[in-house]
């Protein structure tokens, strides 16, 4: 069920924006403006919207370069699924409140069952005000967040040489459609201002390569003492991998690892880095496991200090299992909108993609981060979800470092 759910996605998407966007509608004639809506506009109203939207969606022009009016309703469409998921709740909600006090009401309480129905038209008209505004911000301000996450990791094996030394991850830039060369180049800057040791992409460079002469030039003048090492994500696959990966290389300083590891030395100790190629279920959900990894931890000491690079966060209790101290991974982009969530990680659709949608997870003495992404994908669009660089500073265990 789940396999098929992620393989009609956008299908099913396309249609219930129909609903979704039919049902705002609706609410907003009927219970705001008063107006008596026959039934037959309520078949033929989210028919109407459906077709519209495929002629839109389909249309083949990217979302920057559509006219204003497409865009904004795109836009629109986009904010009419949580305005109907909205919608949903308080009717569900008030609906059990009024058979409660319907009930209590044949019981001989003092209470009036109408006072239910007033009350979720009263909450479902300003729940959709404020599904639009939130949405609003997210297309606006939203999406303009950058958030710099510093994160201290303890890397098993990690000689003392190296304590302190300073990762910085990003991931998910999507150069393309949302990302051109103008608007890469003060992130690039930022980045190179914190001044890491090593720079390490975790796929999804781009969208599409016939941008790349002015996309990759721009994106290549990161700066690592190191150096950047870039892996490739399922947007990099699409795009052609094995074009992607000479253009980065004729761009490009970087070092693009194809199931490949390198080893990063100082004097005698060594930190070394396995970058994979991305491996999927589907365009959602990643493989658990990879089967390149495994030969590859087997090329390194078993105790030696190791970071994974990996586009899906899937492959995390692999990795763990072959003692490897530290994963990085993106894709999920958070979920690129959230909402708050009291004691836990914000919700998201990417809680269905995957067991790791944001943030930082342990197992045993294995870490892993997934970071938030520095582009946008489908939507110019962030919600409590804003773009990340991730900056890791190492540590080597303390029982080594007590001993210098």
């Amino acid at each position: 069920m789940q396999r098929l759910f992620w393989r009609y996605f956008f299908r099913l998407l396309i249609f219930t924006a129909a609903v979704a966007l039919w049902a705002c509608i609706a609410w907003m004639l009927i219970v705001v403006a008063g107006i008596d809506v026959p039934w037959w506009m309520h078949v033929a109203g989210p028919l109407v919207v459906h077709l519209l939207n495929r002629l839109v969606l389909h249309s083949g022009a990217p979302n920057l370069h559509r006219p204003a009016l497409e865009r904004v309703y795109v836009s629109v469409v986009f904010a009419s699924l949580f305005g109907l998921v909205f919608l949903l709740l308080n009717g569900t909600f008030w609906g059990l409140a009024g058979a409660w006090l319907g009930v209590a009401s044949m019981a001989g309480l003092p209470v009036e069952p109408g006072h239910a129905l007033a009350a979720a038209q009263v909450l479902g008209s300003v729940g959709l005000v404020t599904v639009a505004a939130a949405v609003a911000h997210g297309y606006l301000g939203g999406q303009r967040e950058l958030n710099v996450l510093p994160l201290e990791i303890e890397l098993p094996g990690l000689d003392p040489v190296f304590d302190g030394y300073r990762v910085i991850q990003i991931s998910d830039i999507h150069l393309g459609n949302f990302m051109d060369a103008e608007t890469i180049a003060p992130h690039v800057s930022a980045i190179n201002m914190l001044a890491p040791d090593l720079l390490v992409i975790t796929g999804d460079v781009t969208d599409g390569t016939r941008h790349a002469p002015l996309t990759f030039t721009a994106l290549g003048k990161l700066r690592a003492r190191d150096g950047v090492l870039a892996i490739l994500g399922n947007h990099d696959f699409y795009s052609g991998a094995d074009e992607v990966t000479a253009l980065l290389r004729r761009y490009t300083d970087f070092t693009v690892l194809r199931n490949e590891h390198v080893a990063i030395a100082r004097g005698q100790a060594r930190l070394h880095v396995i970058g994979l190629d991305d491996a999927g279920l589907d365009w959602a959900r990643g493989v658990r496991e990879h089967e390149a990894l495994p030969p590859l931890r087997a090329q390194i000491d078993e105790d030696a200090p190791t970071i994974l690079l990996s586009h899906r966060p899937d492959l995390f209790g692999q990795a763990a299992g072959l003692g490897i101290g530290l994963t990085l991974a993106g894709h999920t982009h958070g979920g690129q909108l959230a909402l708050p969530w009291p004691r836990t990680r914000h919700a998201s659709l990417a809680h269905f993609m995957t067991a790791y949608p944001r943030g930082t997870y342990r197992h045993g003495q294995s870490m892993l981060h997934v970071n938030m992404g520095l582009g946008v994908t489908a939507q110019p669009i962030r919600l409590w979800t804003p773009r990340e660089i991730t900056l890791i500073t190492l540590r080597a265990p303390r029982s080594q470092g007590d001993l210098q």
